[in-house]
């Protein structure tokens, strides 16, 4: 029943898991993550009055968006499409740090917490998992999933140098 109640009032939204490229020991963090892969899931949205969080912030360094916004998975269903997935780096629930695109609304959610205590059951009979999450901000991470929305961000957001090379800039052999 609860499948069924998030399909039918919930949101079909893109899971995306994130591979580690380069983990670095000392922070972990990785800083060259890469995104292969693109699961369609249904979540229901908690918070369906509004984003939660800061809002927007006006900062010495510009204007900062801060929504949050808070997924509910059915537990069943990740088990069923994505813990199958060779790339996660935690297969039992879902990864911190991995993404959620919503096509409706046009935004991309990284997950900052995964709630598998909420709600409580005594008997660990966990139907949900309950996925905190706040606009993503992208930085020069690789694309791959062939869904074109998605993969259109890297092209449009993407600050890498090799984008803007001057043309006599490849060429040992170019005179002037």
């Amino acid at each position: 029943l609860l499948i069924e109640a998030i399909q039918i009032r919930g949101h079909e939204v893109f899971y995306l898991p994130r591979t580690l490229v380069n983990e670095d020991d000392l922070f972990g963090e990785d800083t060259l993550s890469k995104f292969s892969d693109a699961y369609s899931i249904e979540m229901w949205m908690e918070n369906n009055e509004g984003f939660d969080g800061d809002k927007e912030i006006l900062t010495r360094f510009g204007l900062e968006v801060r929504n949050e916004v808070t997924f509910v998975i059915a537990r069943r269903r990740w088990e069923d499409t994505i813990a199958s997935d060779d790339n996660l780096i935690i297969n039992t629930r879902p990864n911190e740090g991995d993404l959620i695109w919503h096509p409706t609304i046009q935004q991309m959610y990284e997950i900052s917490f995964v709630d598998h205590d909420d709600p409580f059951y005594e008997i660990k009979n966990l139907p949900v998992y309950k996925l905190y999450c706040r606009t993503y901000e992208y930085s020069s991470e690789v694309f791959d999933t062939d869904v074109s929305a998605i993969d259109a961000i890297e092209d449009t957001e993407s600050t890498d140098v090799y984008f803007y090379q001057i043309s006599g800039e490849q060429s040992a052999s170019t005179t002037y």
